[in-house]
């Protein structure tokens, strides 16, 4: 079978290039299929092919783009657009459809929330939720702002009760897709975030940076905590901020944070901030880094600190623990599900609590052996080969059913 993975975003570093990445390259070692990727991003096409990834640009304008999508919406204009196409304009309505038809593409996979799938109306689709926190916390401005919140209902809702297979983060994750939108649980596939192809390299000791060279390169202090994400409100880098404030006003202590990513809108304030609570000689704004060099900001770290707000789970957790890397995470109930007894949780209403588990990595040695322990034997658990017979599983069993019909 032929598949097409979508990839609409710009392929730069950070968490979503390294899952999106993750996967293909898992999809591609499937045995009896065929991986293509689909994106409308030029500048996508040689970084896929760089890594011998078969890659096809599509960039279709709004008025083709309209076309296709409002027999999705709506039916039965589908009647009106078929008779119009007799007519002489077969493009009209399946522009899409047809180019995946020219590359012999038997059923499209997206790894990320998208509007596509409403495109399509021959071929089927895998469809990808890894989190539903503009519903767990519709507060924050970057899921309610400018009509964020309705426009992502809008497509889950669309695209979700028709997907072939839904694939979550967590039995959490997969029993809210069914339960907020209708999809038959059987259907919703749980596949855990696997650490990034960069990240497993390393750990085998494929290595082509080192903490000391990231140290020299960004500046670091010798005592540092990572923190690798966007500058989102919702990953609530200001408590990261206080809480380093604490350790320093209460336990006389200093450590920095390399913090990469790119800015969301948030970043000048963040920098205010750090100014504010007399801590802006600690932080260090990495912005984007290169993919080989995020493995060795985590080897050289004291600690990863995520306190983030969304969930159910993340990936750069996971990461940190395979490279023997202390994690210092959000207390909730997925992330303990997630990580176990491998992270310490800190309490987000509560910088002290922070401030108390960095004191930890700094000085309590047992108990950063422990995490690192367990963390060890978390990710061993973390199998690629899982992973790929979860998704051989779901492409078996359709092209199983396909055999029944006609192309």
């Amino acid at each position: 079978m032929r598949i097409a993975v979508f990839v609409e975003n710009a392929l730069q570093s950070g968490g979503a290039f390294q899952q999106t990445l993750s996967m293909v390259l898992t999809l591609q070692s499937l045995p009896g299929h065929d991986v293509v990727v689909m994106t409308p991003i030029a500048e996508n096409i040689e970084r896929l092919r760089e890594r011998k990834i078969e890659a096809h640009l599509y960039a279709d304008g709004a008025w083709t783009r309209f076309c296709d999508t409002i027999g999705g919406l709506m039916p039965r204009s589908e009647r009106a657009l078929r008779l119009i196409r007799r007519l002489g304009l077969k493009r009209l309505g399946q522009n899409l459809d047809l180019r995946l038809d020219r590359l012999g593409i038997d059923i499209a996979f997206f790894n990320a929330r998208s509007a596509t799938p409403v495109r399509l109306s021959k071929h089927p689709y895998v469809f990808t939720v890894w989190d539903l926190c503009h519903r767990d916390h519709p507060e924050f401005p970057e899921v309610f702002a400018n009509r964020e919140f309705e426009l992502r209902e809008q497509i889950l809702k669309a695209v979700l009760p028709k997907a072939v297979a839904v694939i979550a983060d967590s039995d959490t994750g997969a029993d809210k897709i069914a339960s907020w939108y209708a999809v038959a649980r059987a259907r919703v596939h749980v596949i855990p975030f696997l650490p990034s192809a960069s990240v497993r390299a390393y750990a085998g000791g494929q290595r082509t940076s080192s903490p000391q060279a990231v140290r020299e390169k960004y500046g670091l202090p010798k005592d540092y905590i990572f923190y690798p994400a966007q500058m989102w409100p919702h990953k609530n880098h200001l408590y990261l901020f206080e809480g380093m404030a604490e350790l320093k006003s209460r336990y006389g202590l200093k450590i920095g944070a390399a913090l990469s990513g790119g800015d969301k809108g948030n970043k000048d304030y963040l920098r205010a901030c750090a100014q504010s609570l007399g801590i802006s000689d600690q932080v260090f704004f990495l912005g984007f880094v290169d993919d080989d060099e995020i493995p060795a900001l985590y080897d050289g770290a004291k600690a990863l600190v995520m306190p983030s707000y969304f969930g159910p789970t993340n990936l750069p957790p996971v990461e940190a623990a395979l490279l023997g890397c202390p994690v210092i995470y959000s207390d909730q109930p997925t992330f303990r599900a997630q990580m176990g007894d491998a992270a310490l949780y800190c309490d987000l209403t509560d910088p002290k609590s922070l401030a108390a588990h960095l004191l930890t990595v700094l000085q309590d040695t047992p108990t950063v052996e422990r995490l690192k322990a367990a963390g060890s034997a978390l990710a061993g658990t973390l199998s690629k080969d899982t992973t790929t017979q979860k998704l051989k599983d779901i492409f078996d069993n359709y092209a199983l059913k396909r055999r029944r019909w006609k192309a």
